[in-house]
Formats: structure tokens, sequence, C-alpha cells
């Protein structure tokens, strides 16, 4: 195996991903802006905090993928000129109830328990 490591931070991650050092800083989860590491450095910084683990960078770059980040994609710019118009979904309204004792509106799980403005519930 070669000498270059990345090391994880394991304290936490994105959805799936792993956090790896970035260079210059901070965390990443794109392997191609991890900082790359010797074997002793790697050690080294694992041995002064466990939750920085080190990973062969052989054996991780053959286990990435390409992943498309939603806050860096705009769909309405992706479509444009595309003749594609997206079906906006129909909203869906919430079942309300109104109390028999204080003739105000709540949700189901209000109507089915104590009420908070009148103090009563409607249970048969």
């Amino acid at each position: 195996m070669d000498d270059k490591y990345y090391l994880q931070d394991s304290r936490s991650y994105v959805g799936n991903d792993i956090l790896f050092w970035r260079e210059g800083g901070g965390y990443t989860t794109n392997v191609s802006e991890a900082e790359v590491f010797t074997k002793e450095e790697a050690v080294s910084q694992h041995n002064s905090r466990e939750s920085d683990i080190p990973w062969p960078k052989e054996y991780i770059d053959t286990k990435t993928r390409p992943a498309v980040d939603m806050q860096y994609v705009d769909r309405d710019i992706a479509l444009q000129g595309t003749g594609i118009e997206l079906i906006r979904p129909e909203r869906i309204r919430r079942k309300s109830h109104q109390c028999g004792h204080c003739g105000s509106f709540c949700s189901t799980y209000q109507y089915y328990n104590r009420r908070p403005k009148c103090g009563l519930d409607n249970r048969p």
C-alpha cells in the first residue's frame, strides 16, 4: 500500500458521507479536496485525537462516487430552454377539527386530547 492517507473526522457525517480534513483547513466530503497525509502524520494526529481516523488513500479512492450537492444547483436555470415544465404537486391540506366545547379549530391530535385553549377533550 501507498504511504498516503486521508484523515476522517469521525465526530459527524454529512448524510452518509464521511467528513475528511480539507486541504487548507476545515472539512469536506469531497475526496478531491481532502488533504493527503503521510502515514506518520496521520497516525500522529490520530494519537492526539482519537476521533481523527486515518484511511489509506488508495483504499478510499476506490470507494468514491460522483455526487451532486443540492445547494449548488438551480433547477430553474438548468431546465431553462429545454421545454420541460415541472408539475407542481398539489398542496395537501390537513384536516382541521372544531372543538365542540370552545369552537376553536385544532389539529387531530389536539381534538382527541386535552385542548390547549379550553382544557377539555373531545373523546367520545
